[in-house]
């Protein structure tokens, strides 16, 4: 046994590395009334309600699971859900869950947008919010003028629709994250730099 009269190195993390989160979250849309319904603008918002870091031991991993699923069923909402999400903190883990509820809010919404002009056999232009994937319900003739039909075009994209190309909610989610990125200024050779 060797004594060096020093104390032993202790290894500190100053990083955080990605872990796996369980996130209780209420997707209960919080709507008071029909003007606030139809607000351009308005995203509908997940509440998270409670955020705790996996177990490191399967056990462990097991029983947490069970109590917070556990929880979720004695509450008897519907709106509540227990999500498991990769991150590097709990207040990273909540904001991923809000963002990926509010991603695909707003794909749903682009693709009804599609569908409804699509259901008239519609053929042009549509300018989509890429905050929430909502449209003024307009069809344009071309690029220009569904540019110049908007208050905040910067805050827009813009393409072609046609019967023969649909779109698939993957597509439209896909659509809204690239433009997302591309508008902060943060992709690169197609990819974001921001992940």
């Amino acid at each position: 046994m060797n004594i060096t009269g020093q104390n032993p190195t202790t290894r500190v993390q100053f990083t955080k590395s990605p872990a796996v989160f369980l996130v209780i979250a209420d997707d209960r849309d919080a709507i008071t009334n029909w003007g606030e319904c139809m607000r351009e603008g308005r995203l509908p918002a997940r509440l998270v309600v409670h955020v705790e870091r996996q177990a490191d031991h399967p056990d462990e991993r097991e029983a947490q699971w069970d109590e917070l699923s556990g929880s979720v069923l004695d509450a008897g909402s519907e709106s509540l859900s227990l999500l498991t999400v990769r991150a590097v903190s709990h207040a990273h883990a909540a904001a991923v869950a809000r963002h990926e509820y509010a991603v695909f809010n707003a794909a749903v919404r682009m693709g009804e947008v599609i569908d409804t002009h699509l259901e008239y056999d519609g053929r042009g232009w549509i300018a989509v919010r890429i905050a929430d994937g909502g449209s003024d319900g307009e069809l344009y003739g071309d690029y220009e003028q569904a540019f110049a039909a908007q208050k905040h075009p910067e805050a827009c994209a813009y393409f072609p629709i046609s019967p023969l190309t649909p779109w698939t909610p993957r597509m439209c989610e896909e659509f809204l994250e690239d433009m997302t990125h591309l508008r902060h200024g943060c992709m690169v050779y197609g990819r974001p730099t921001c992940r």
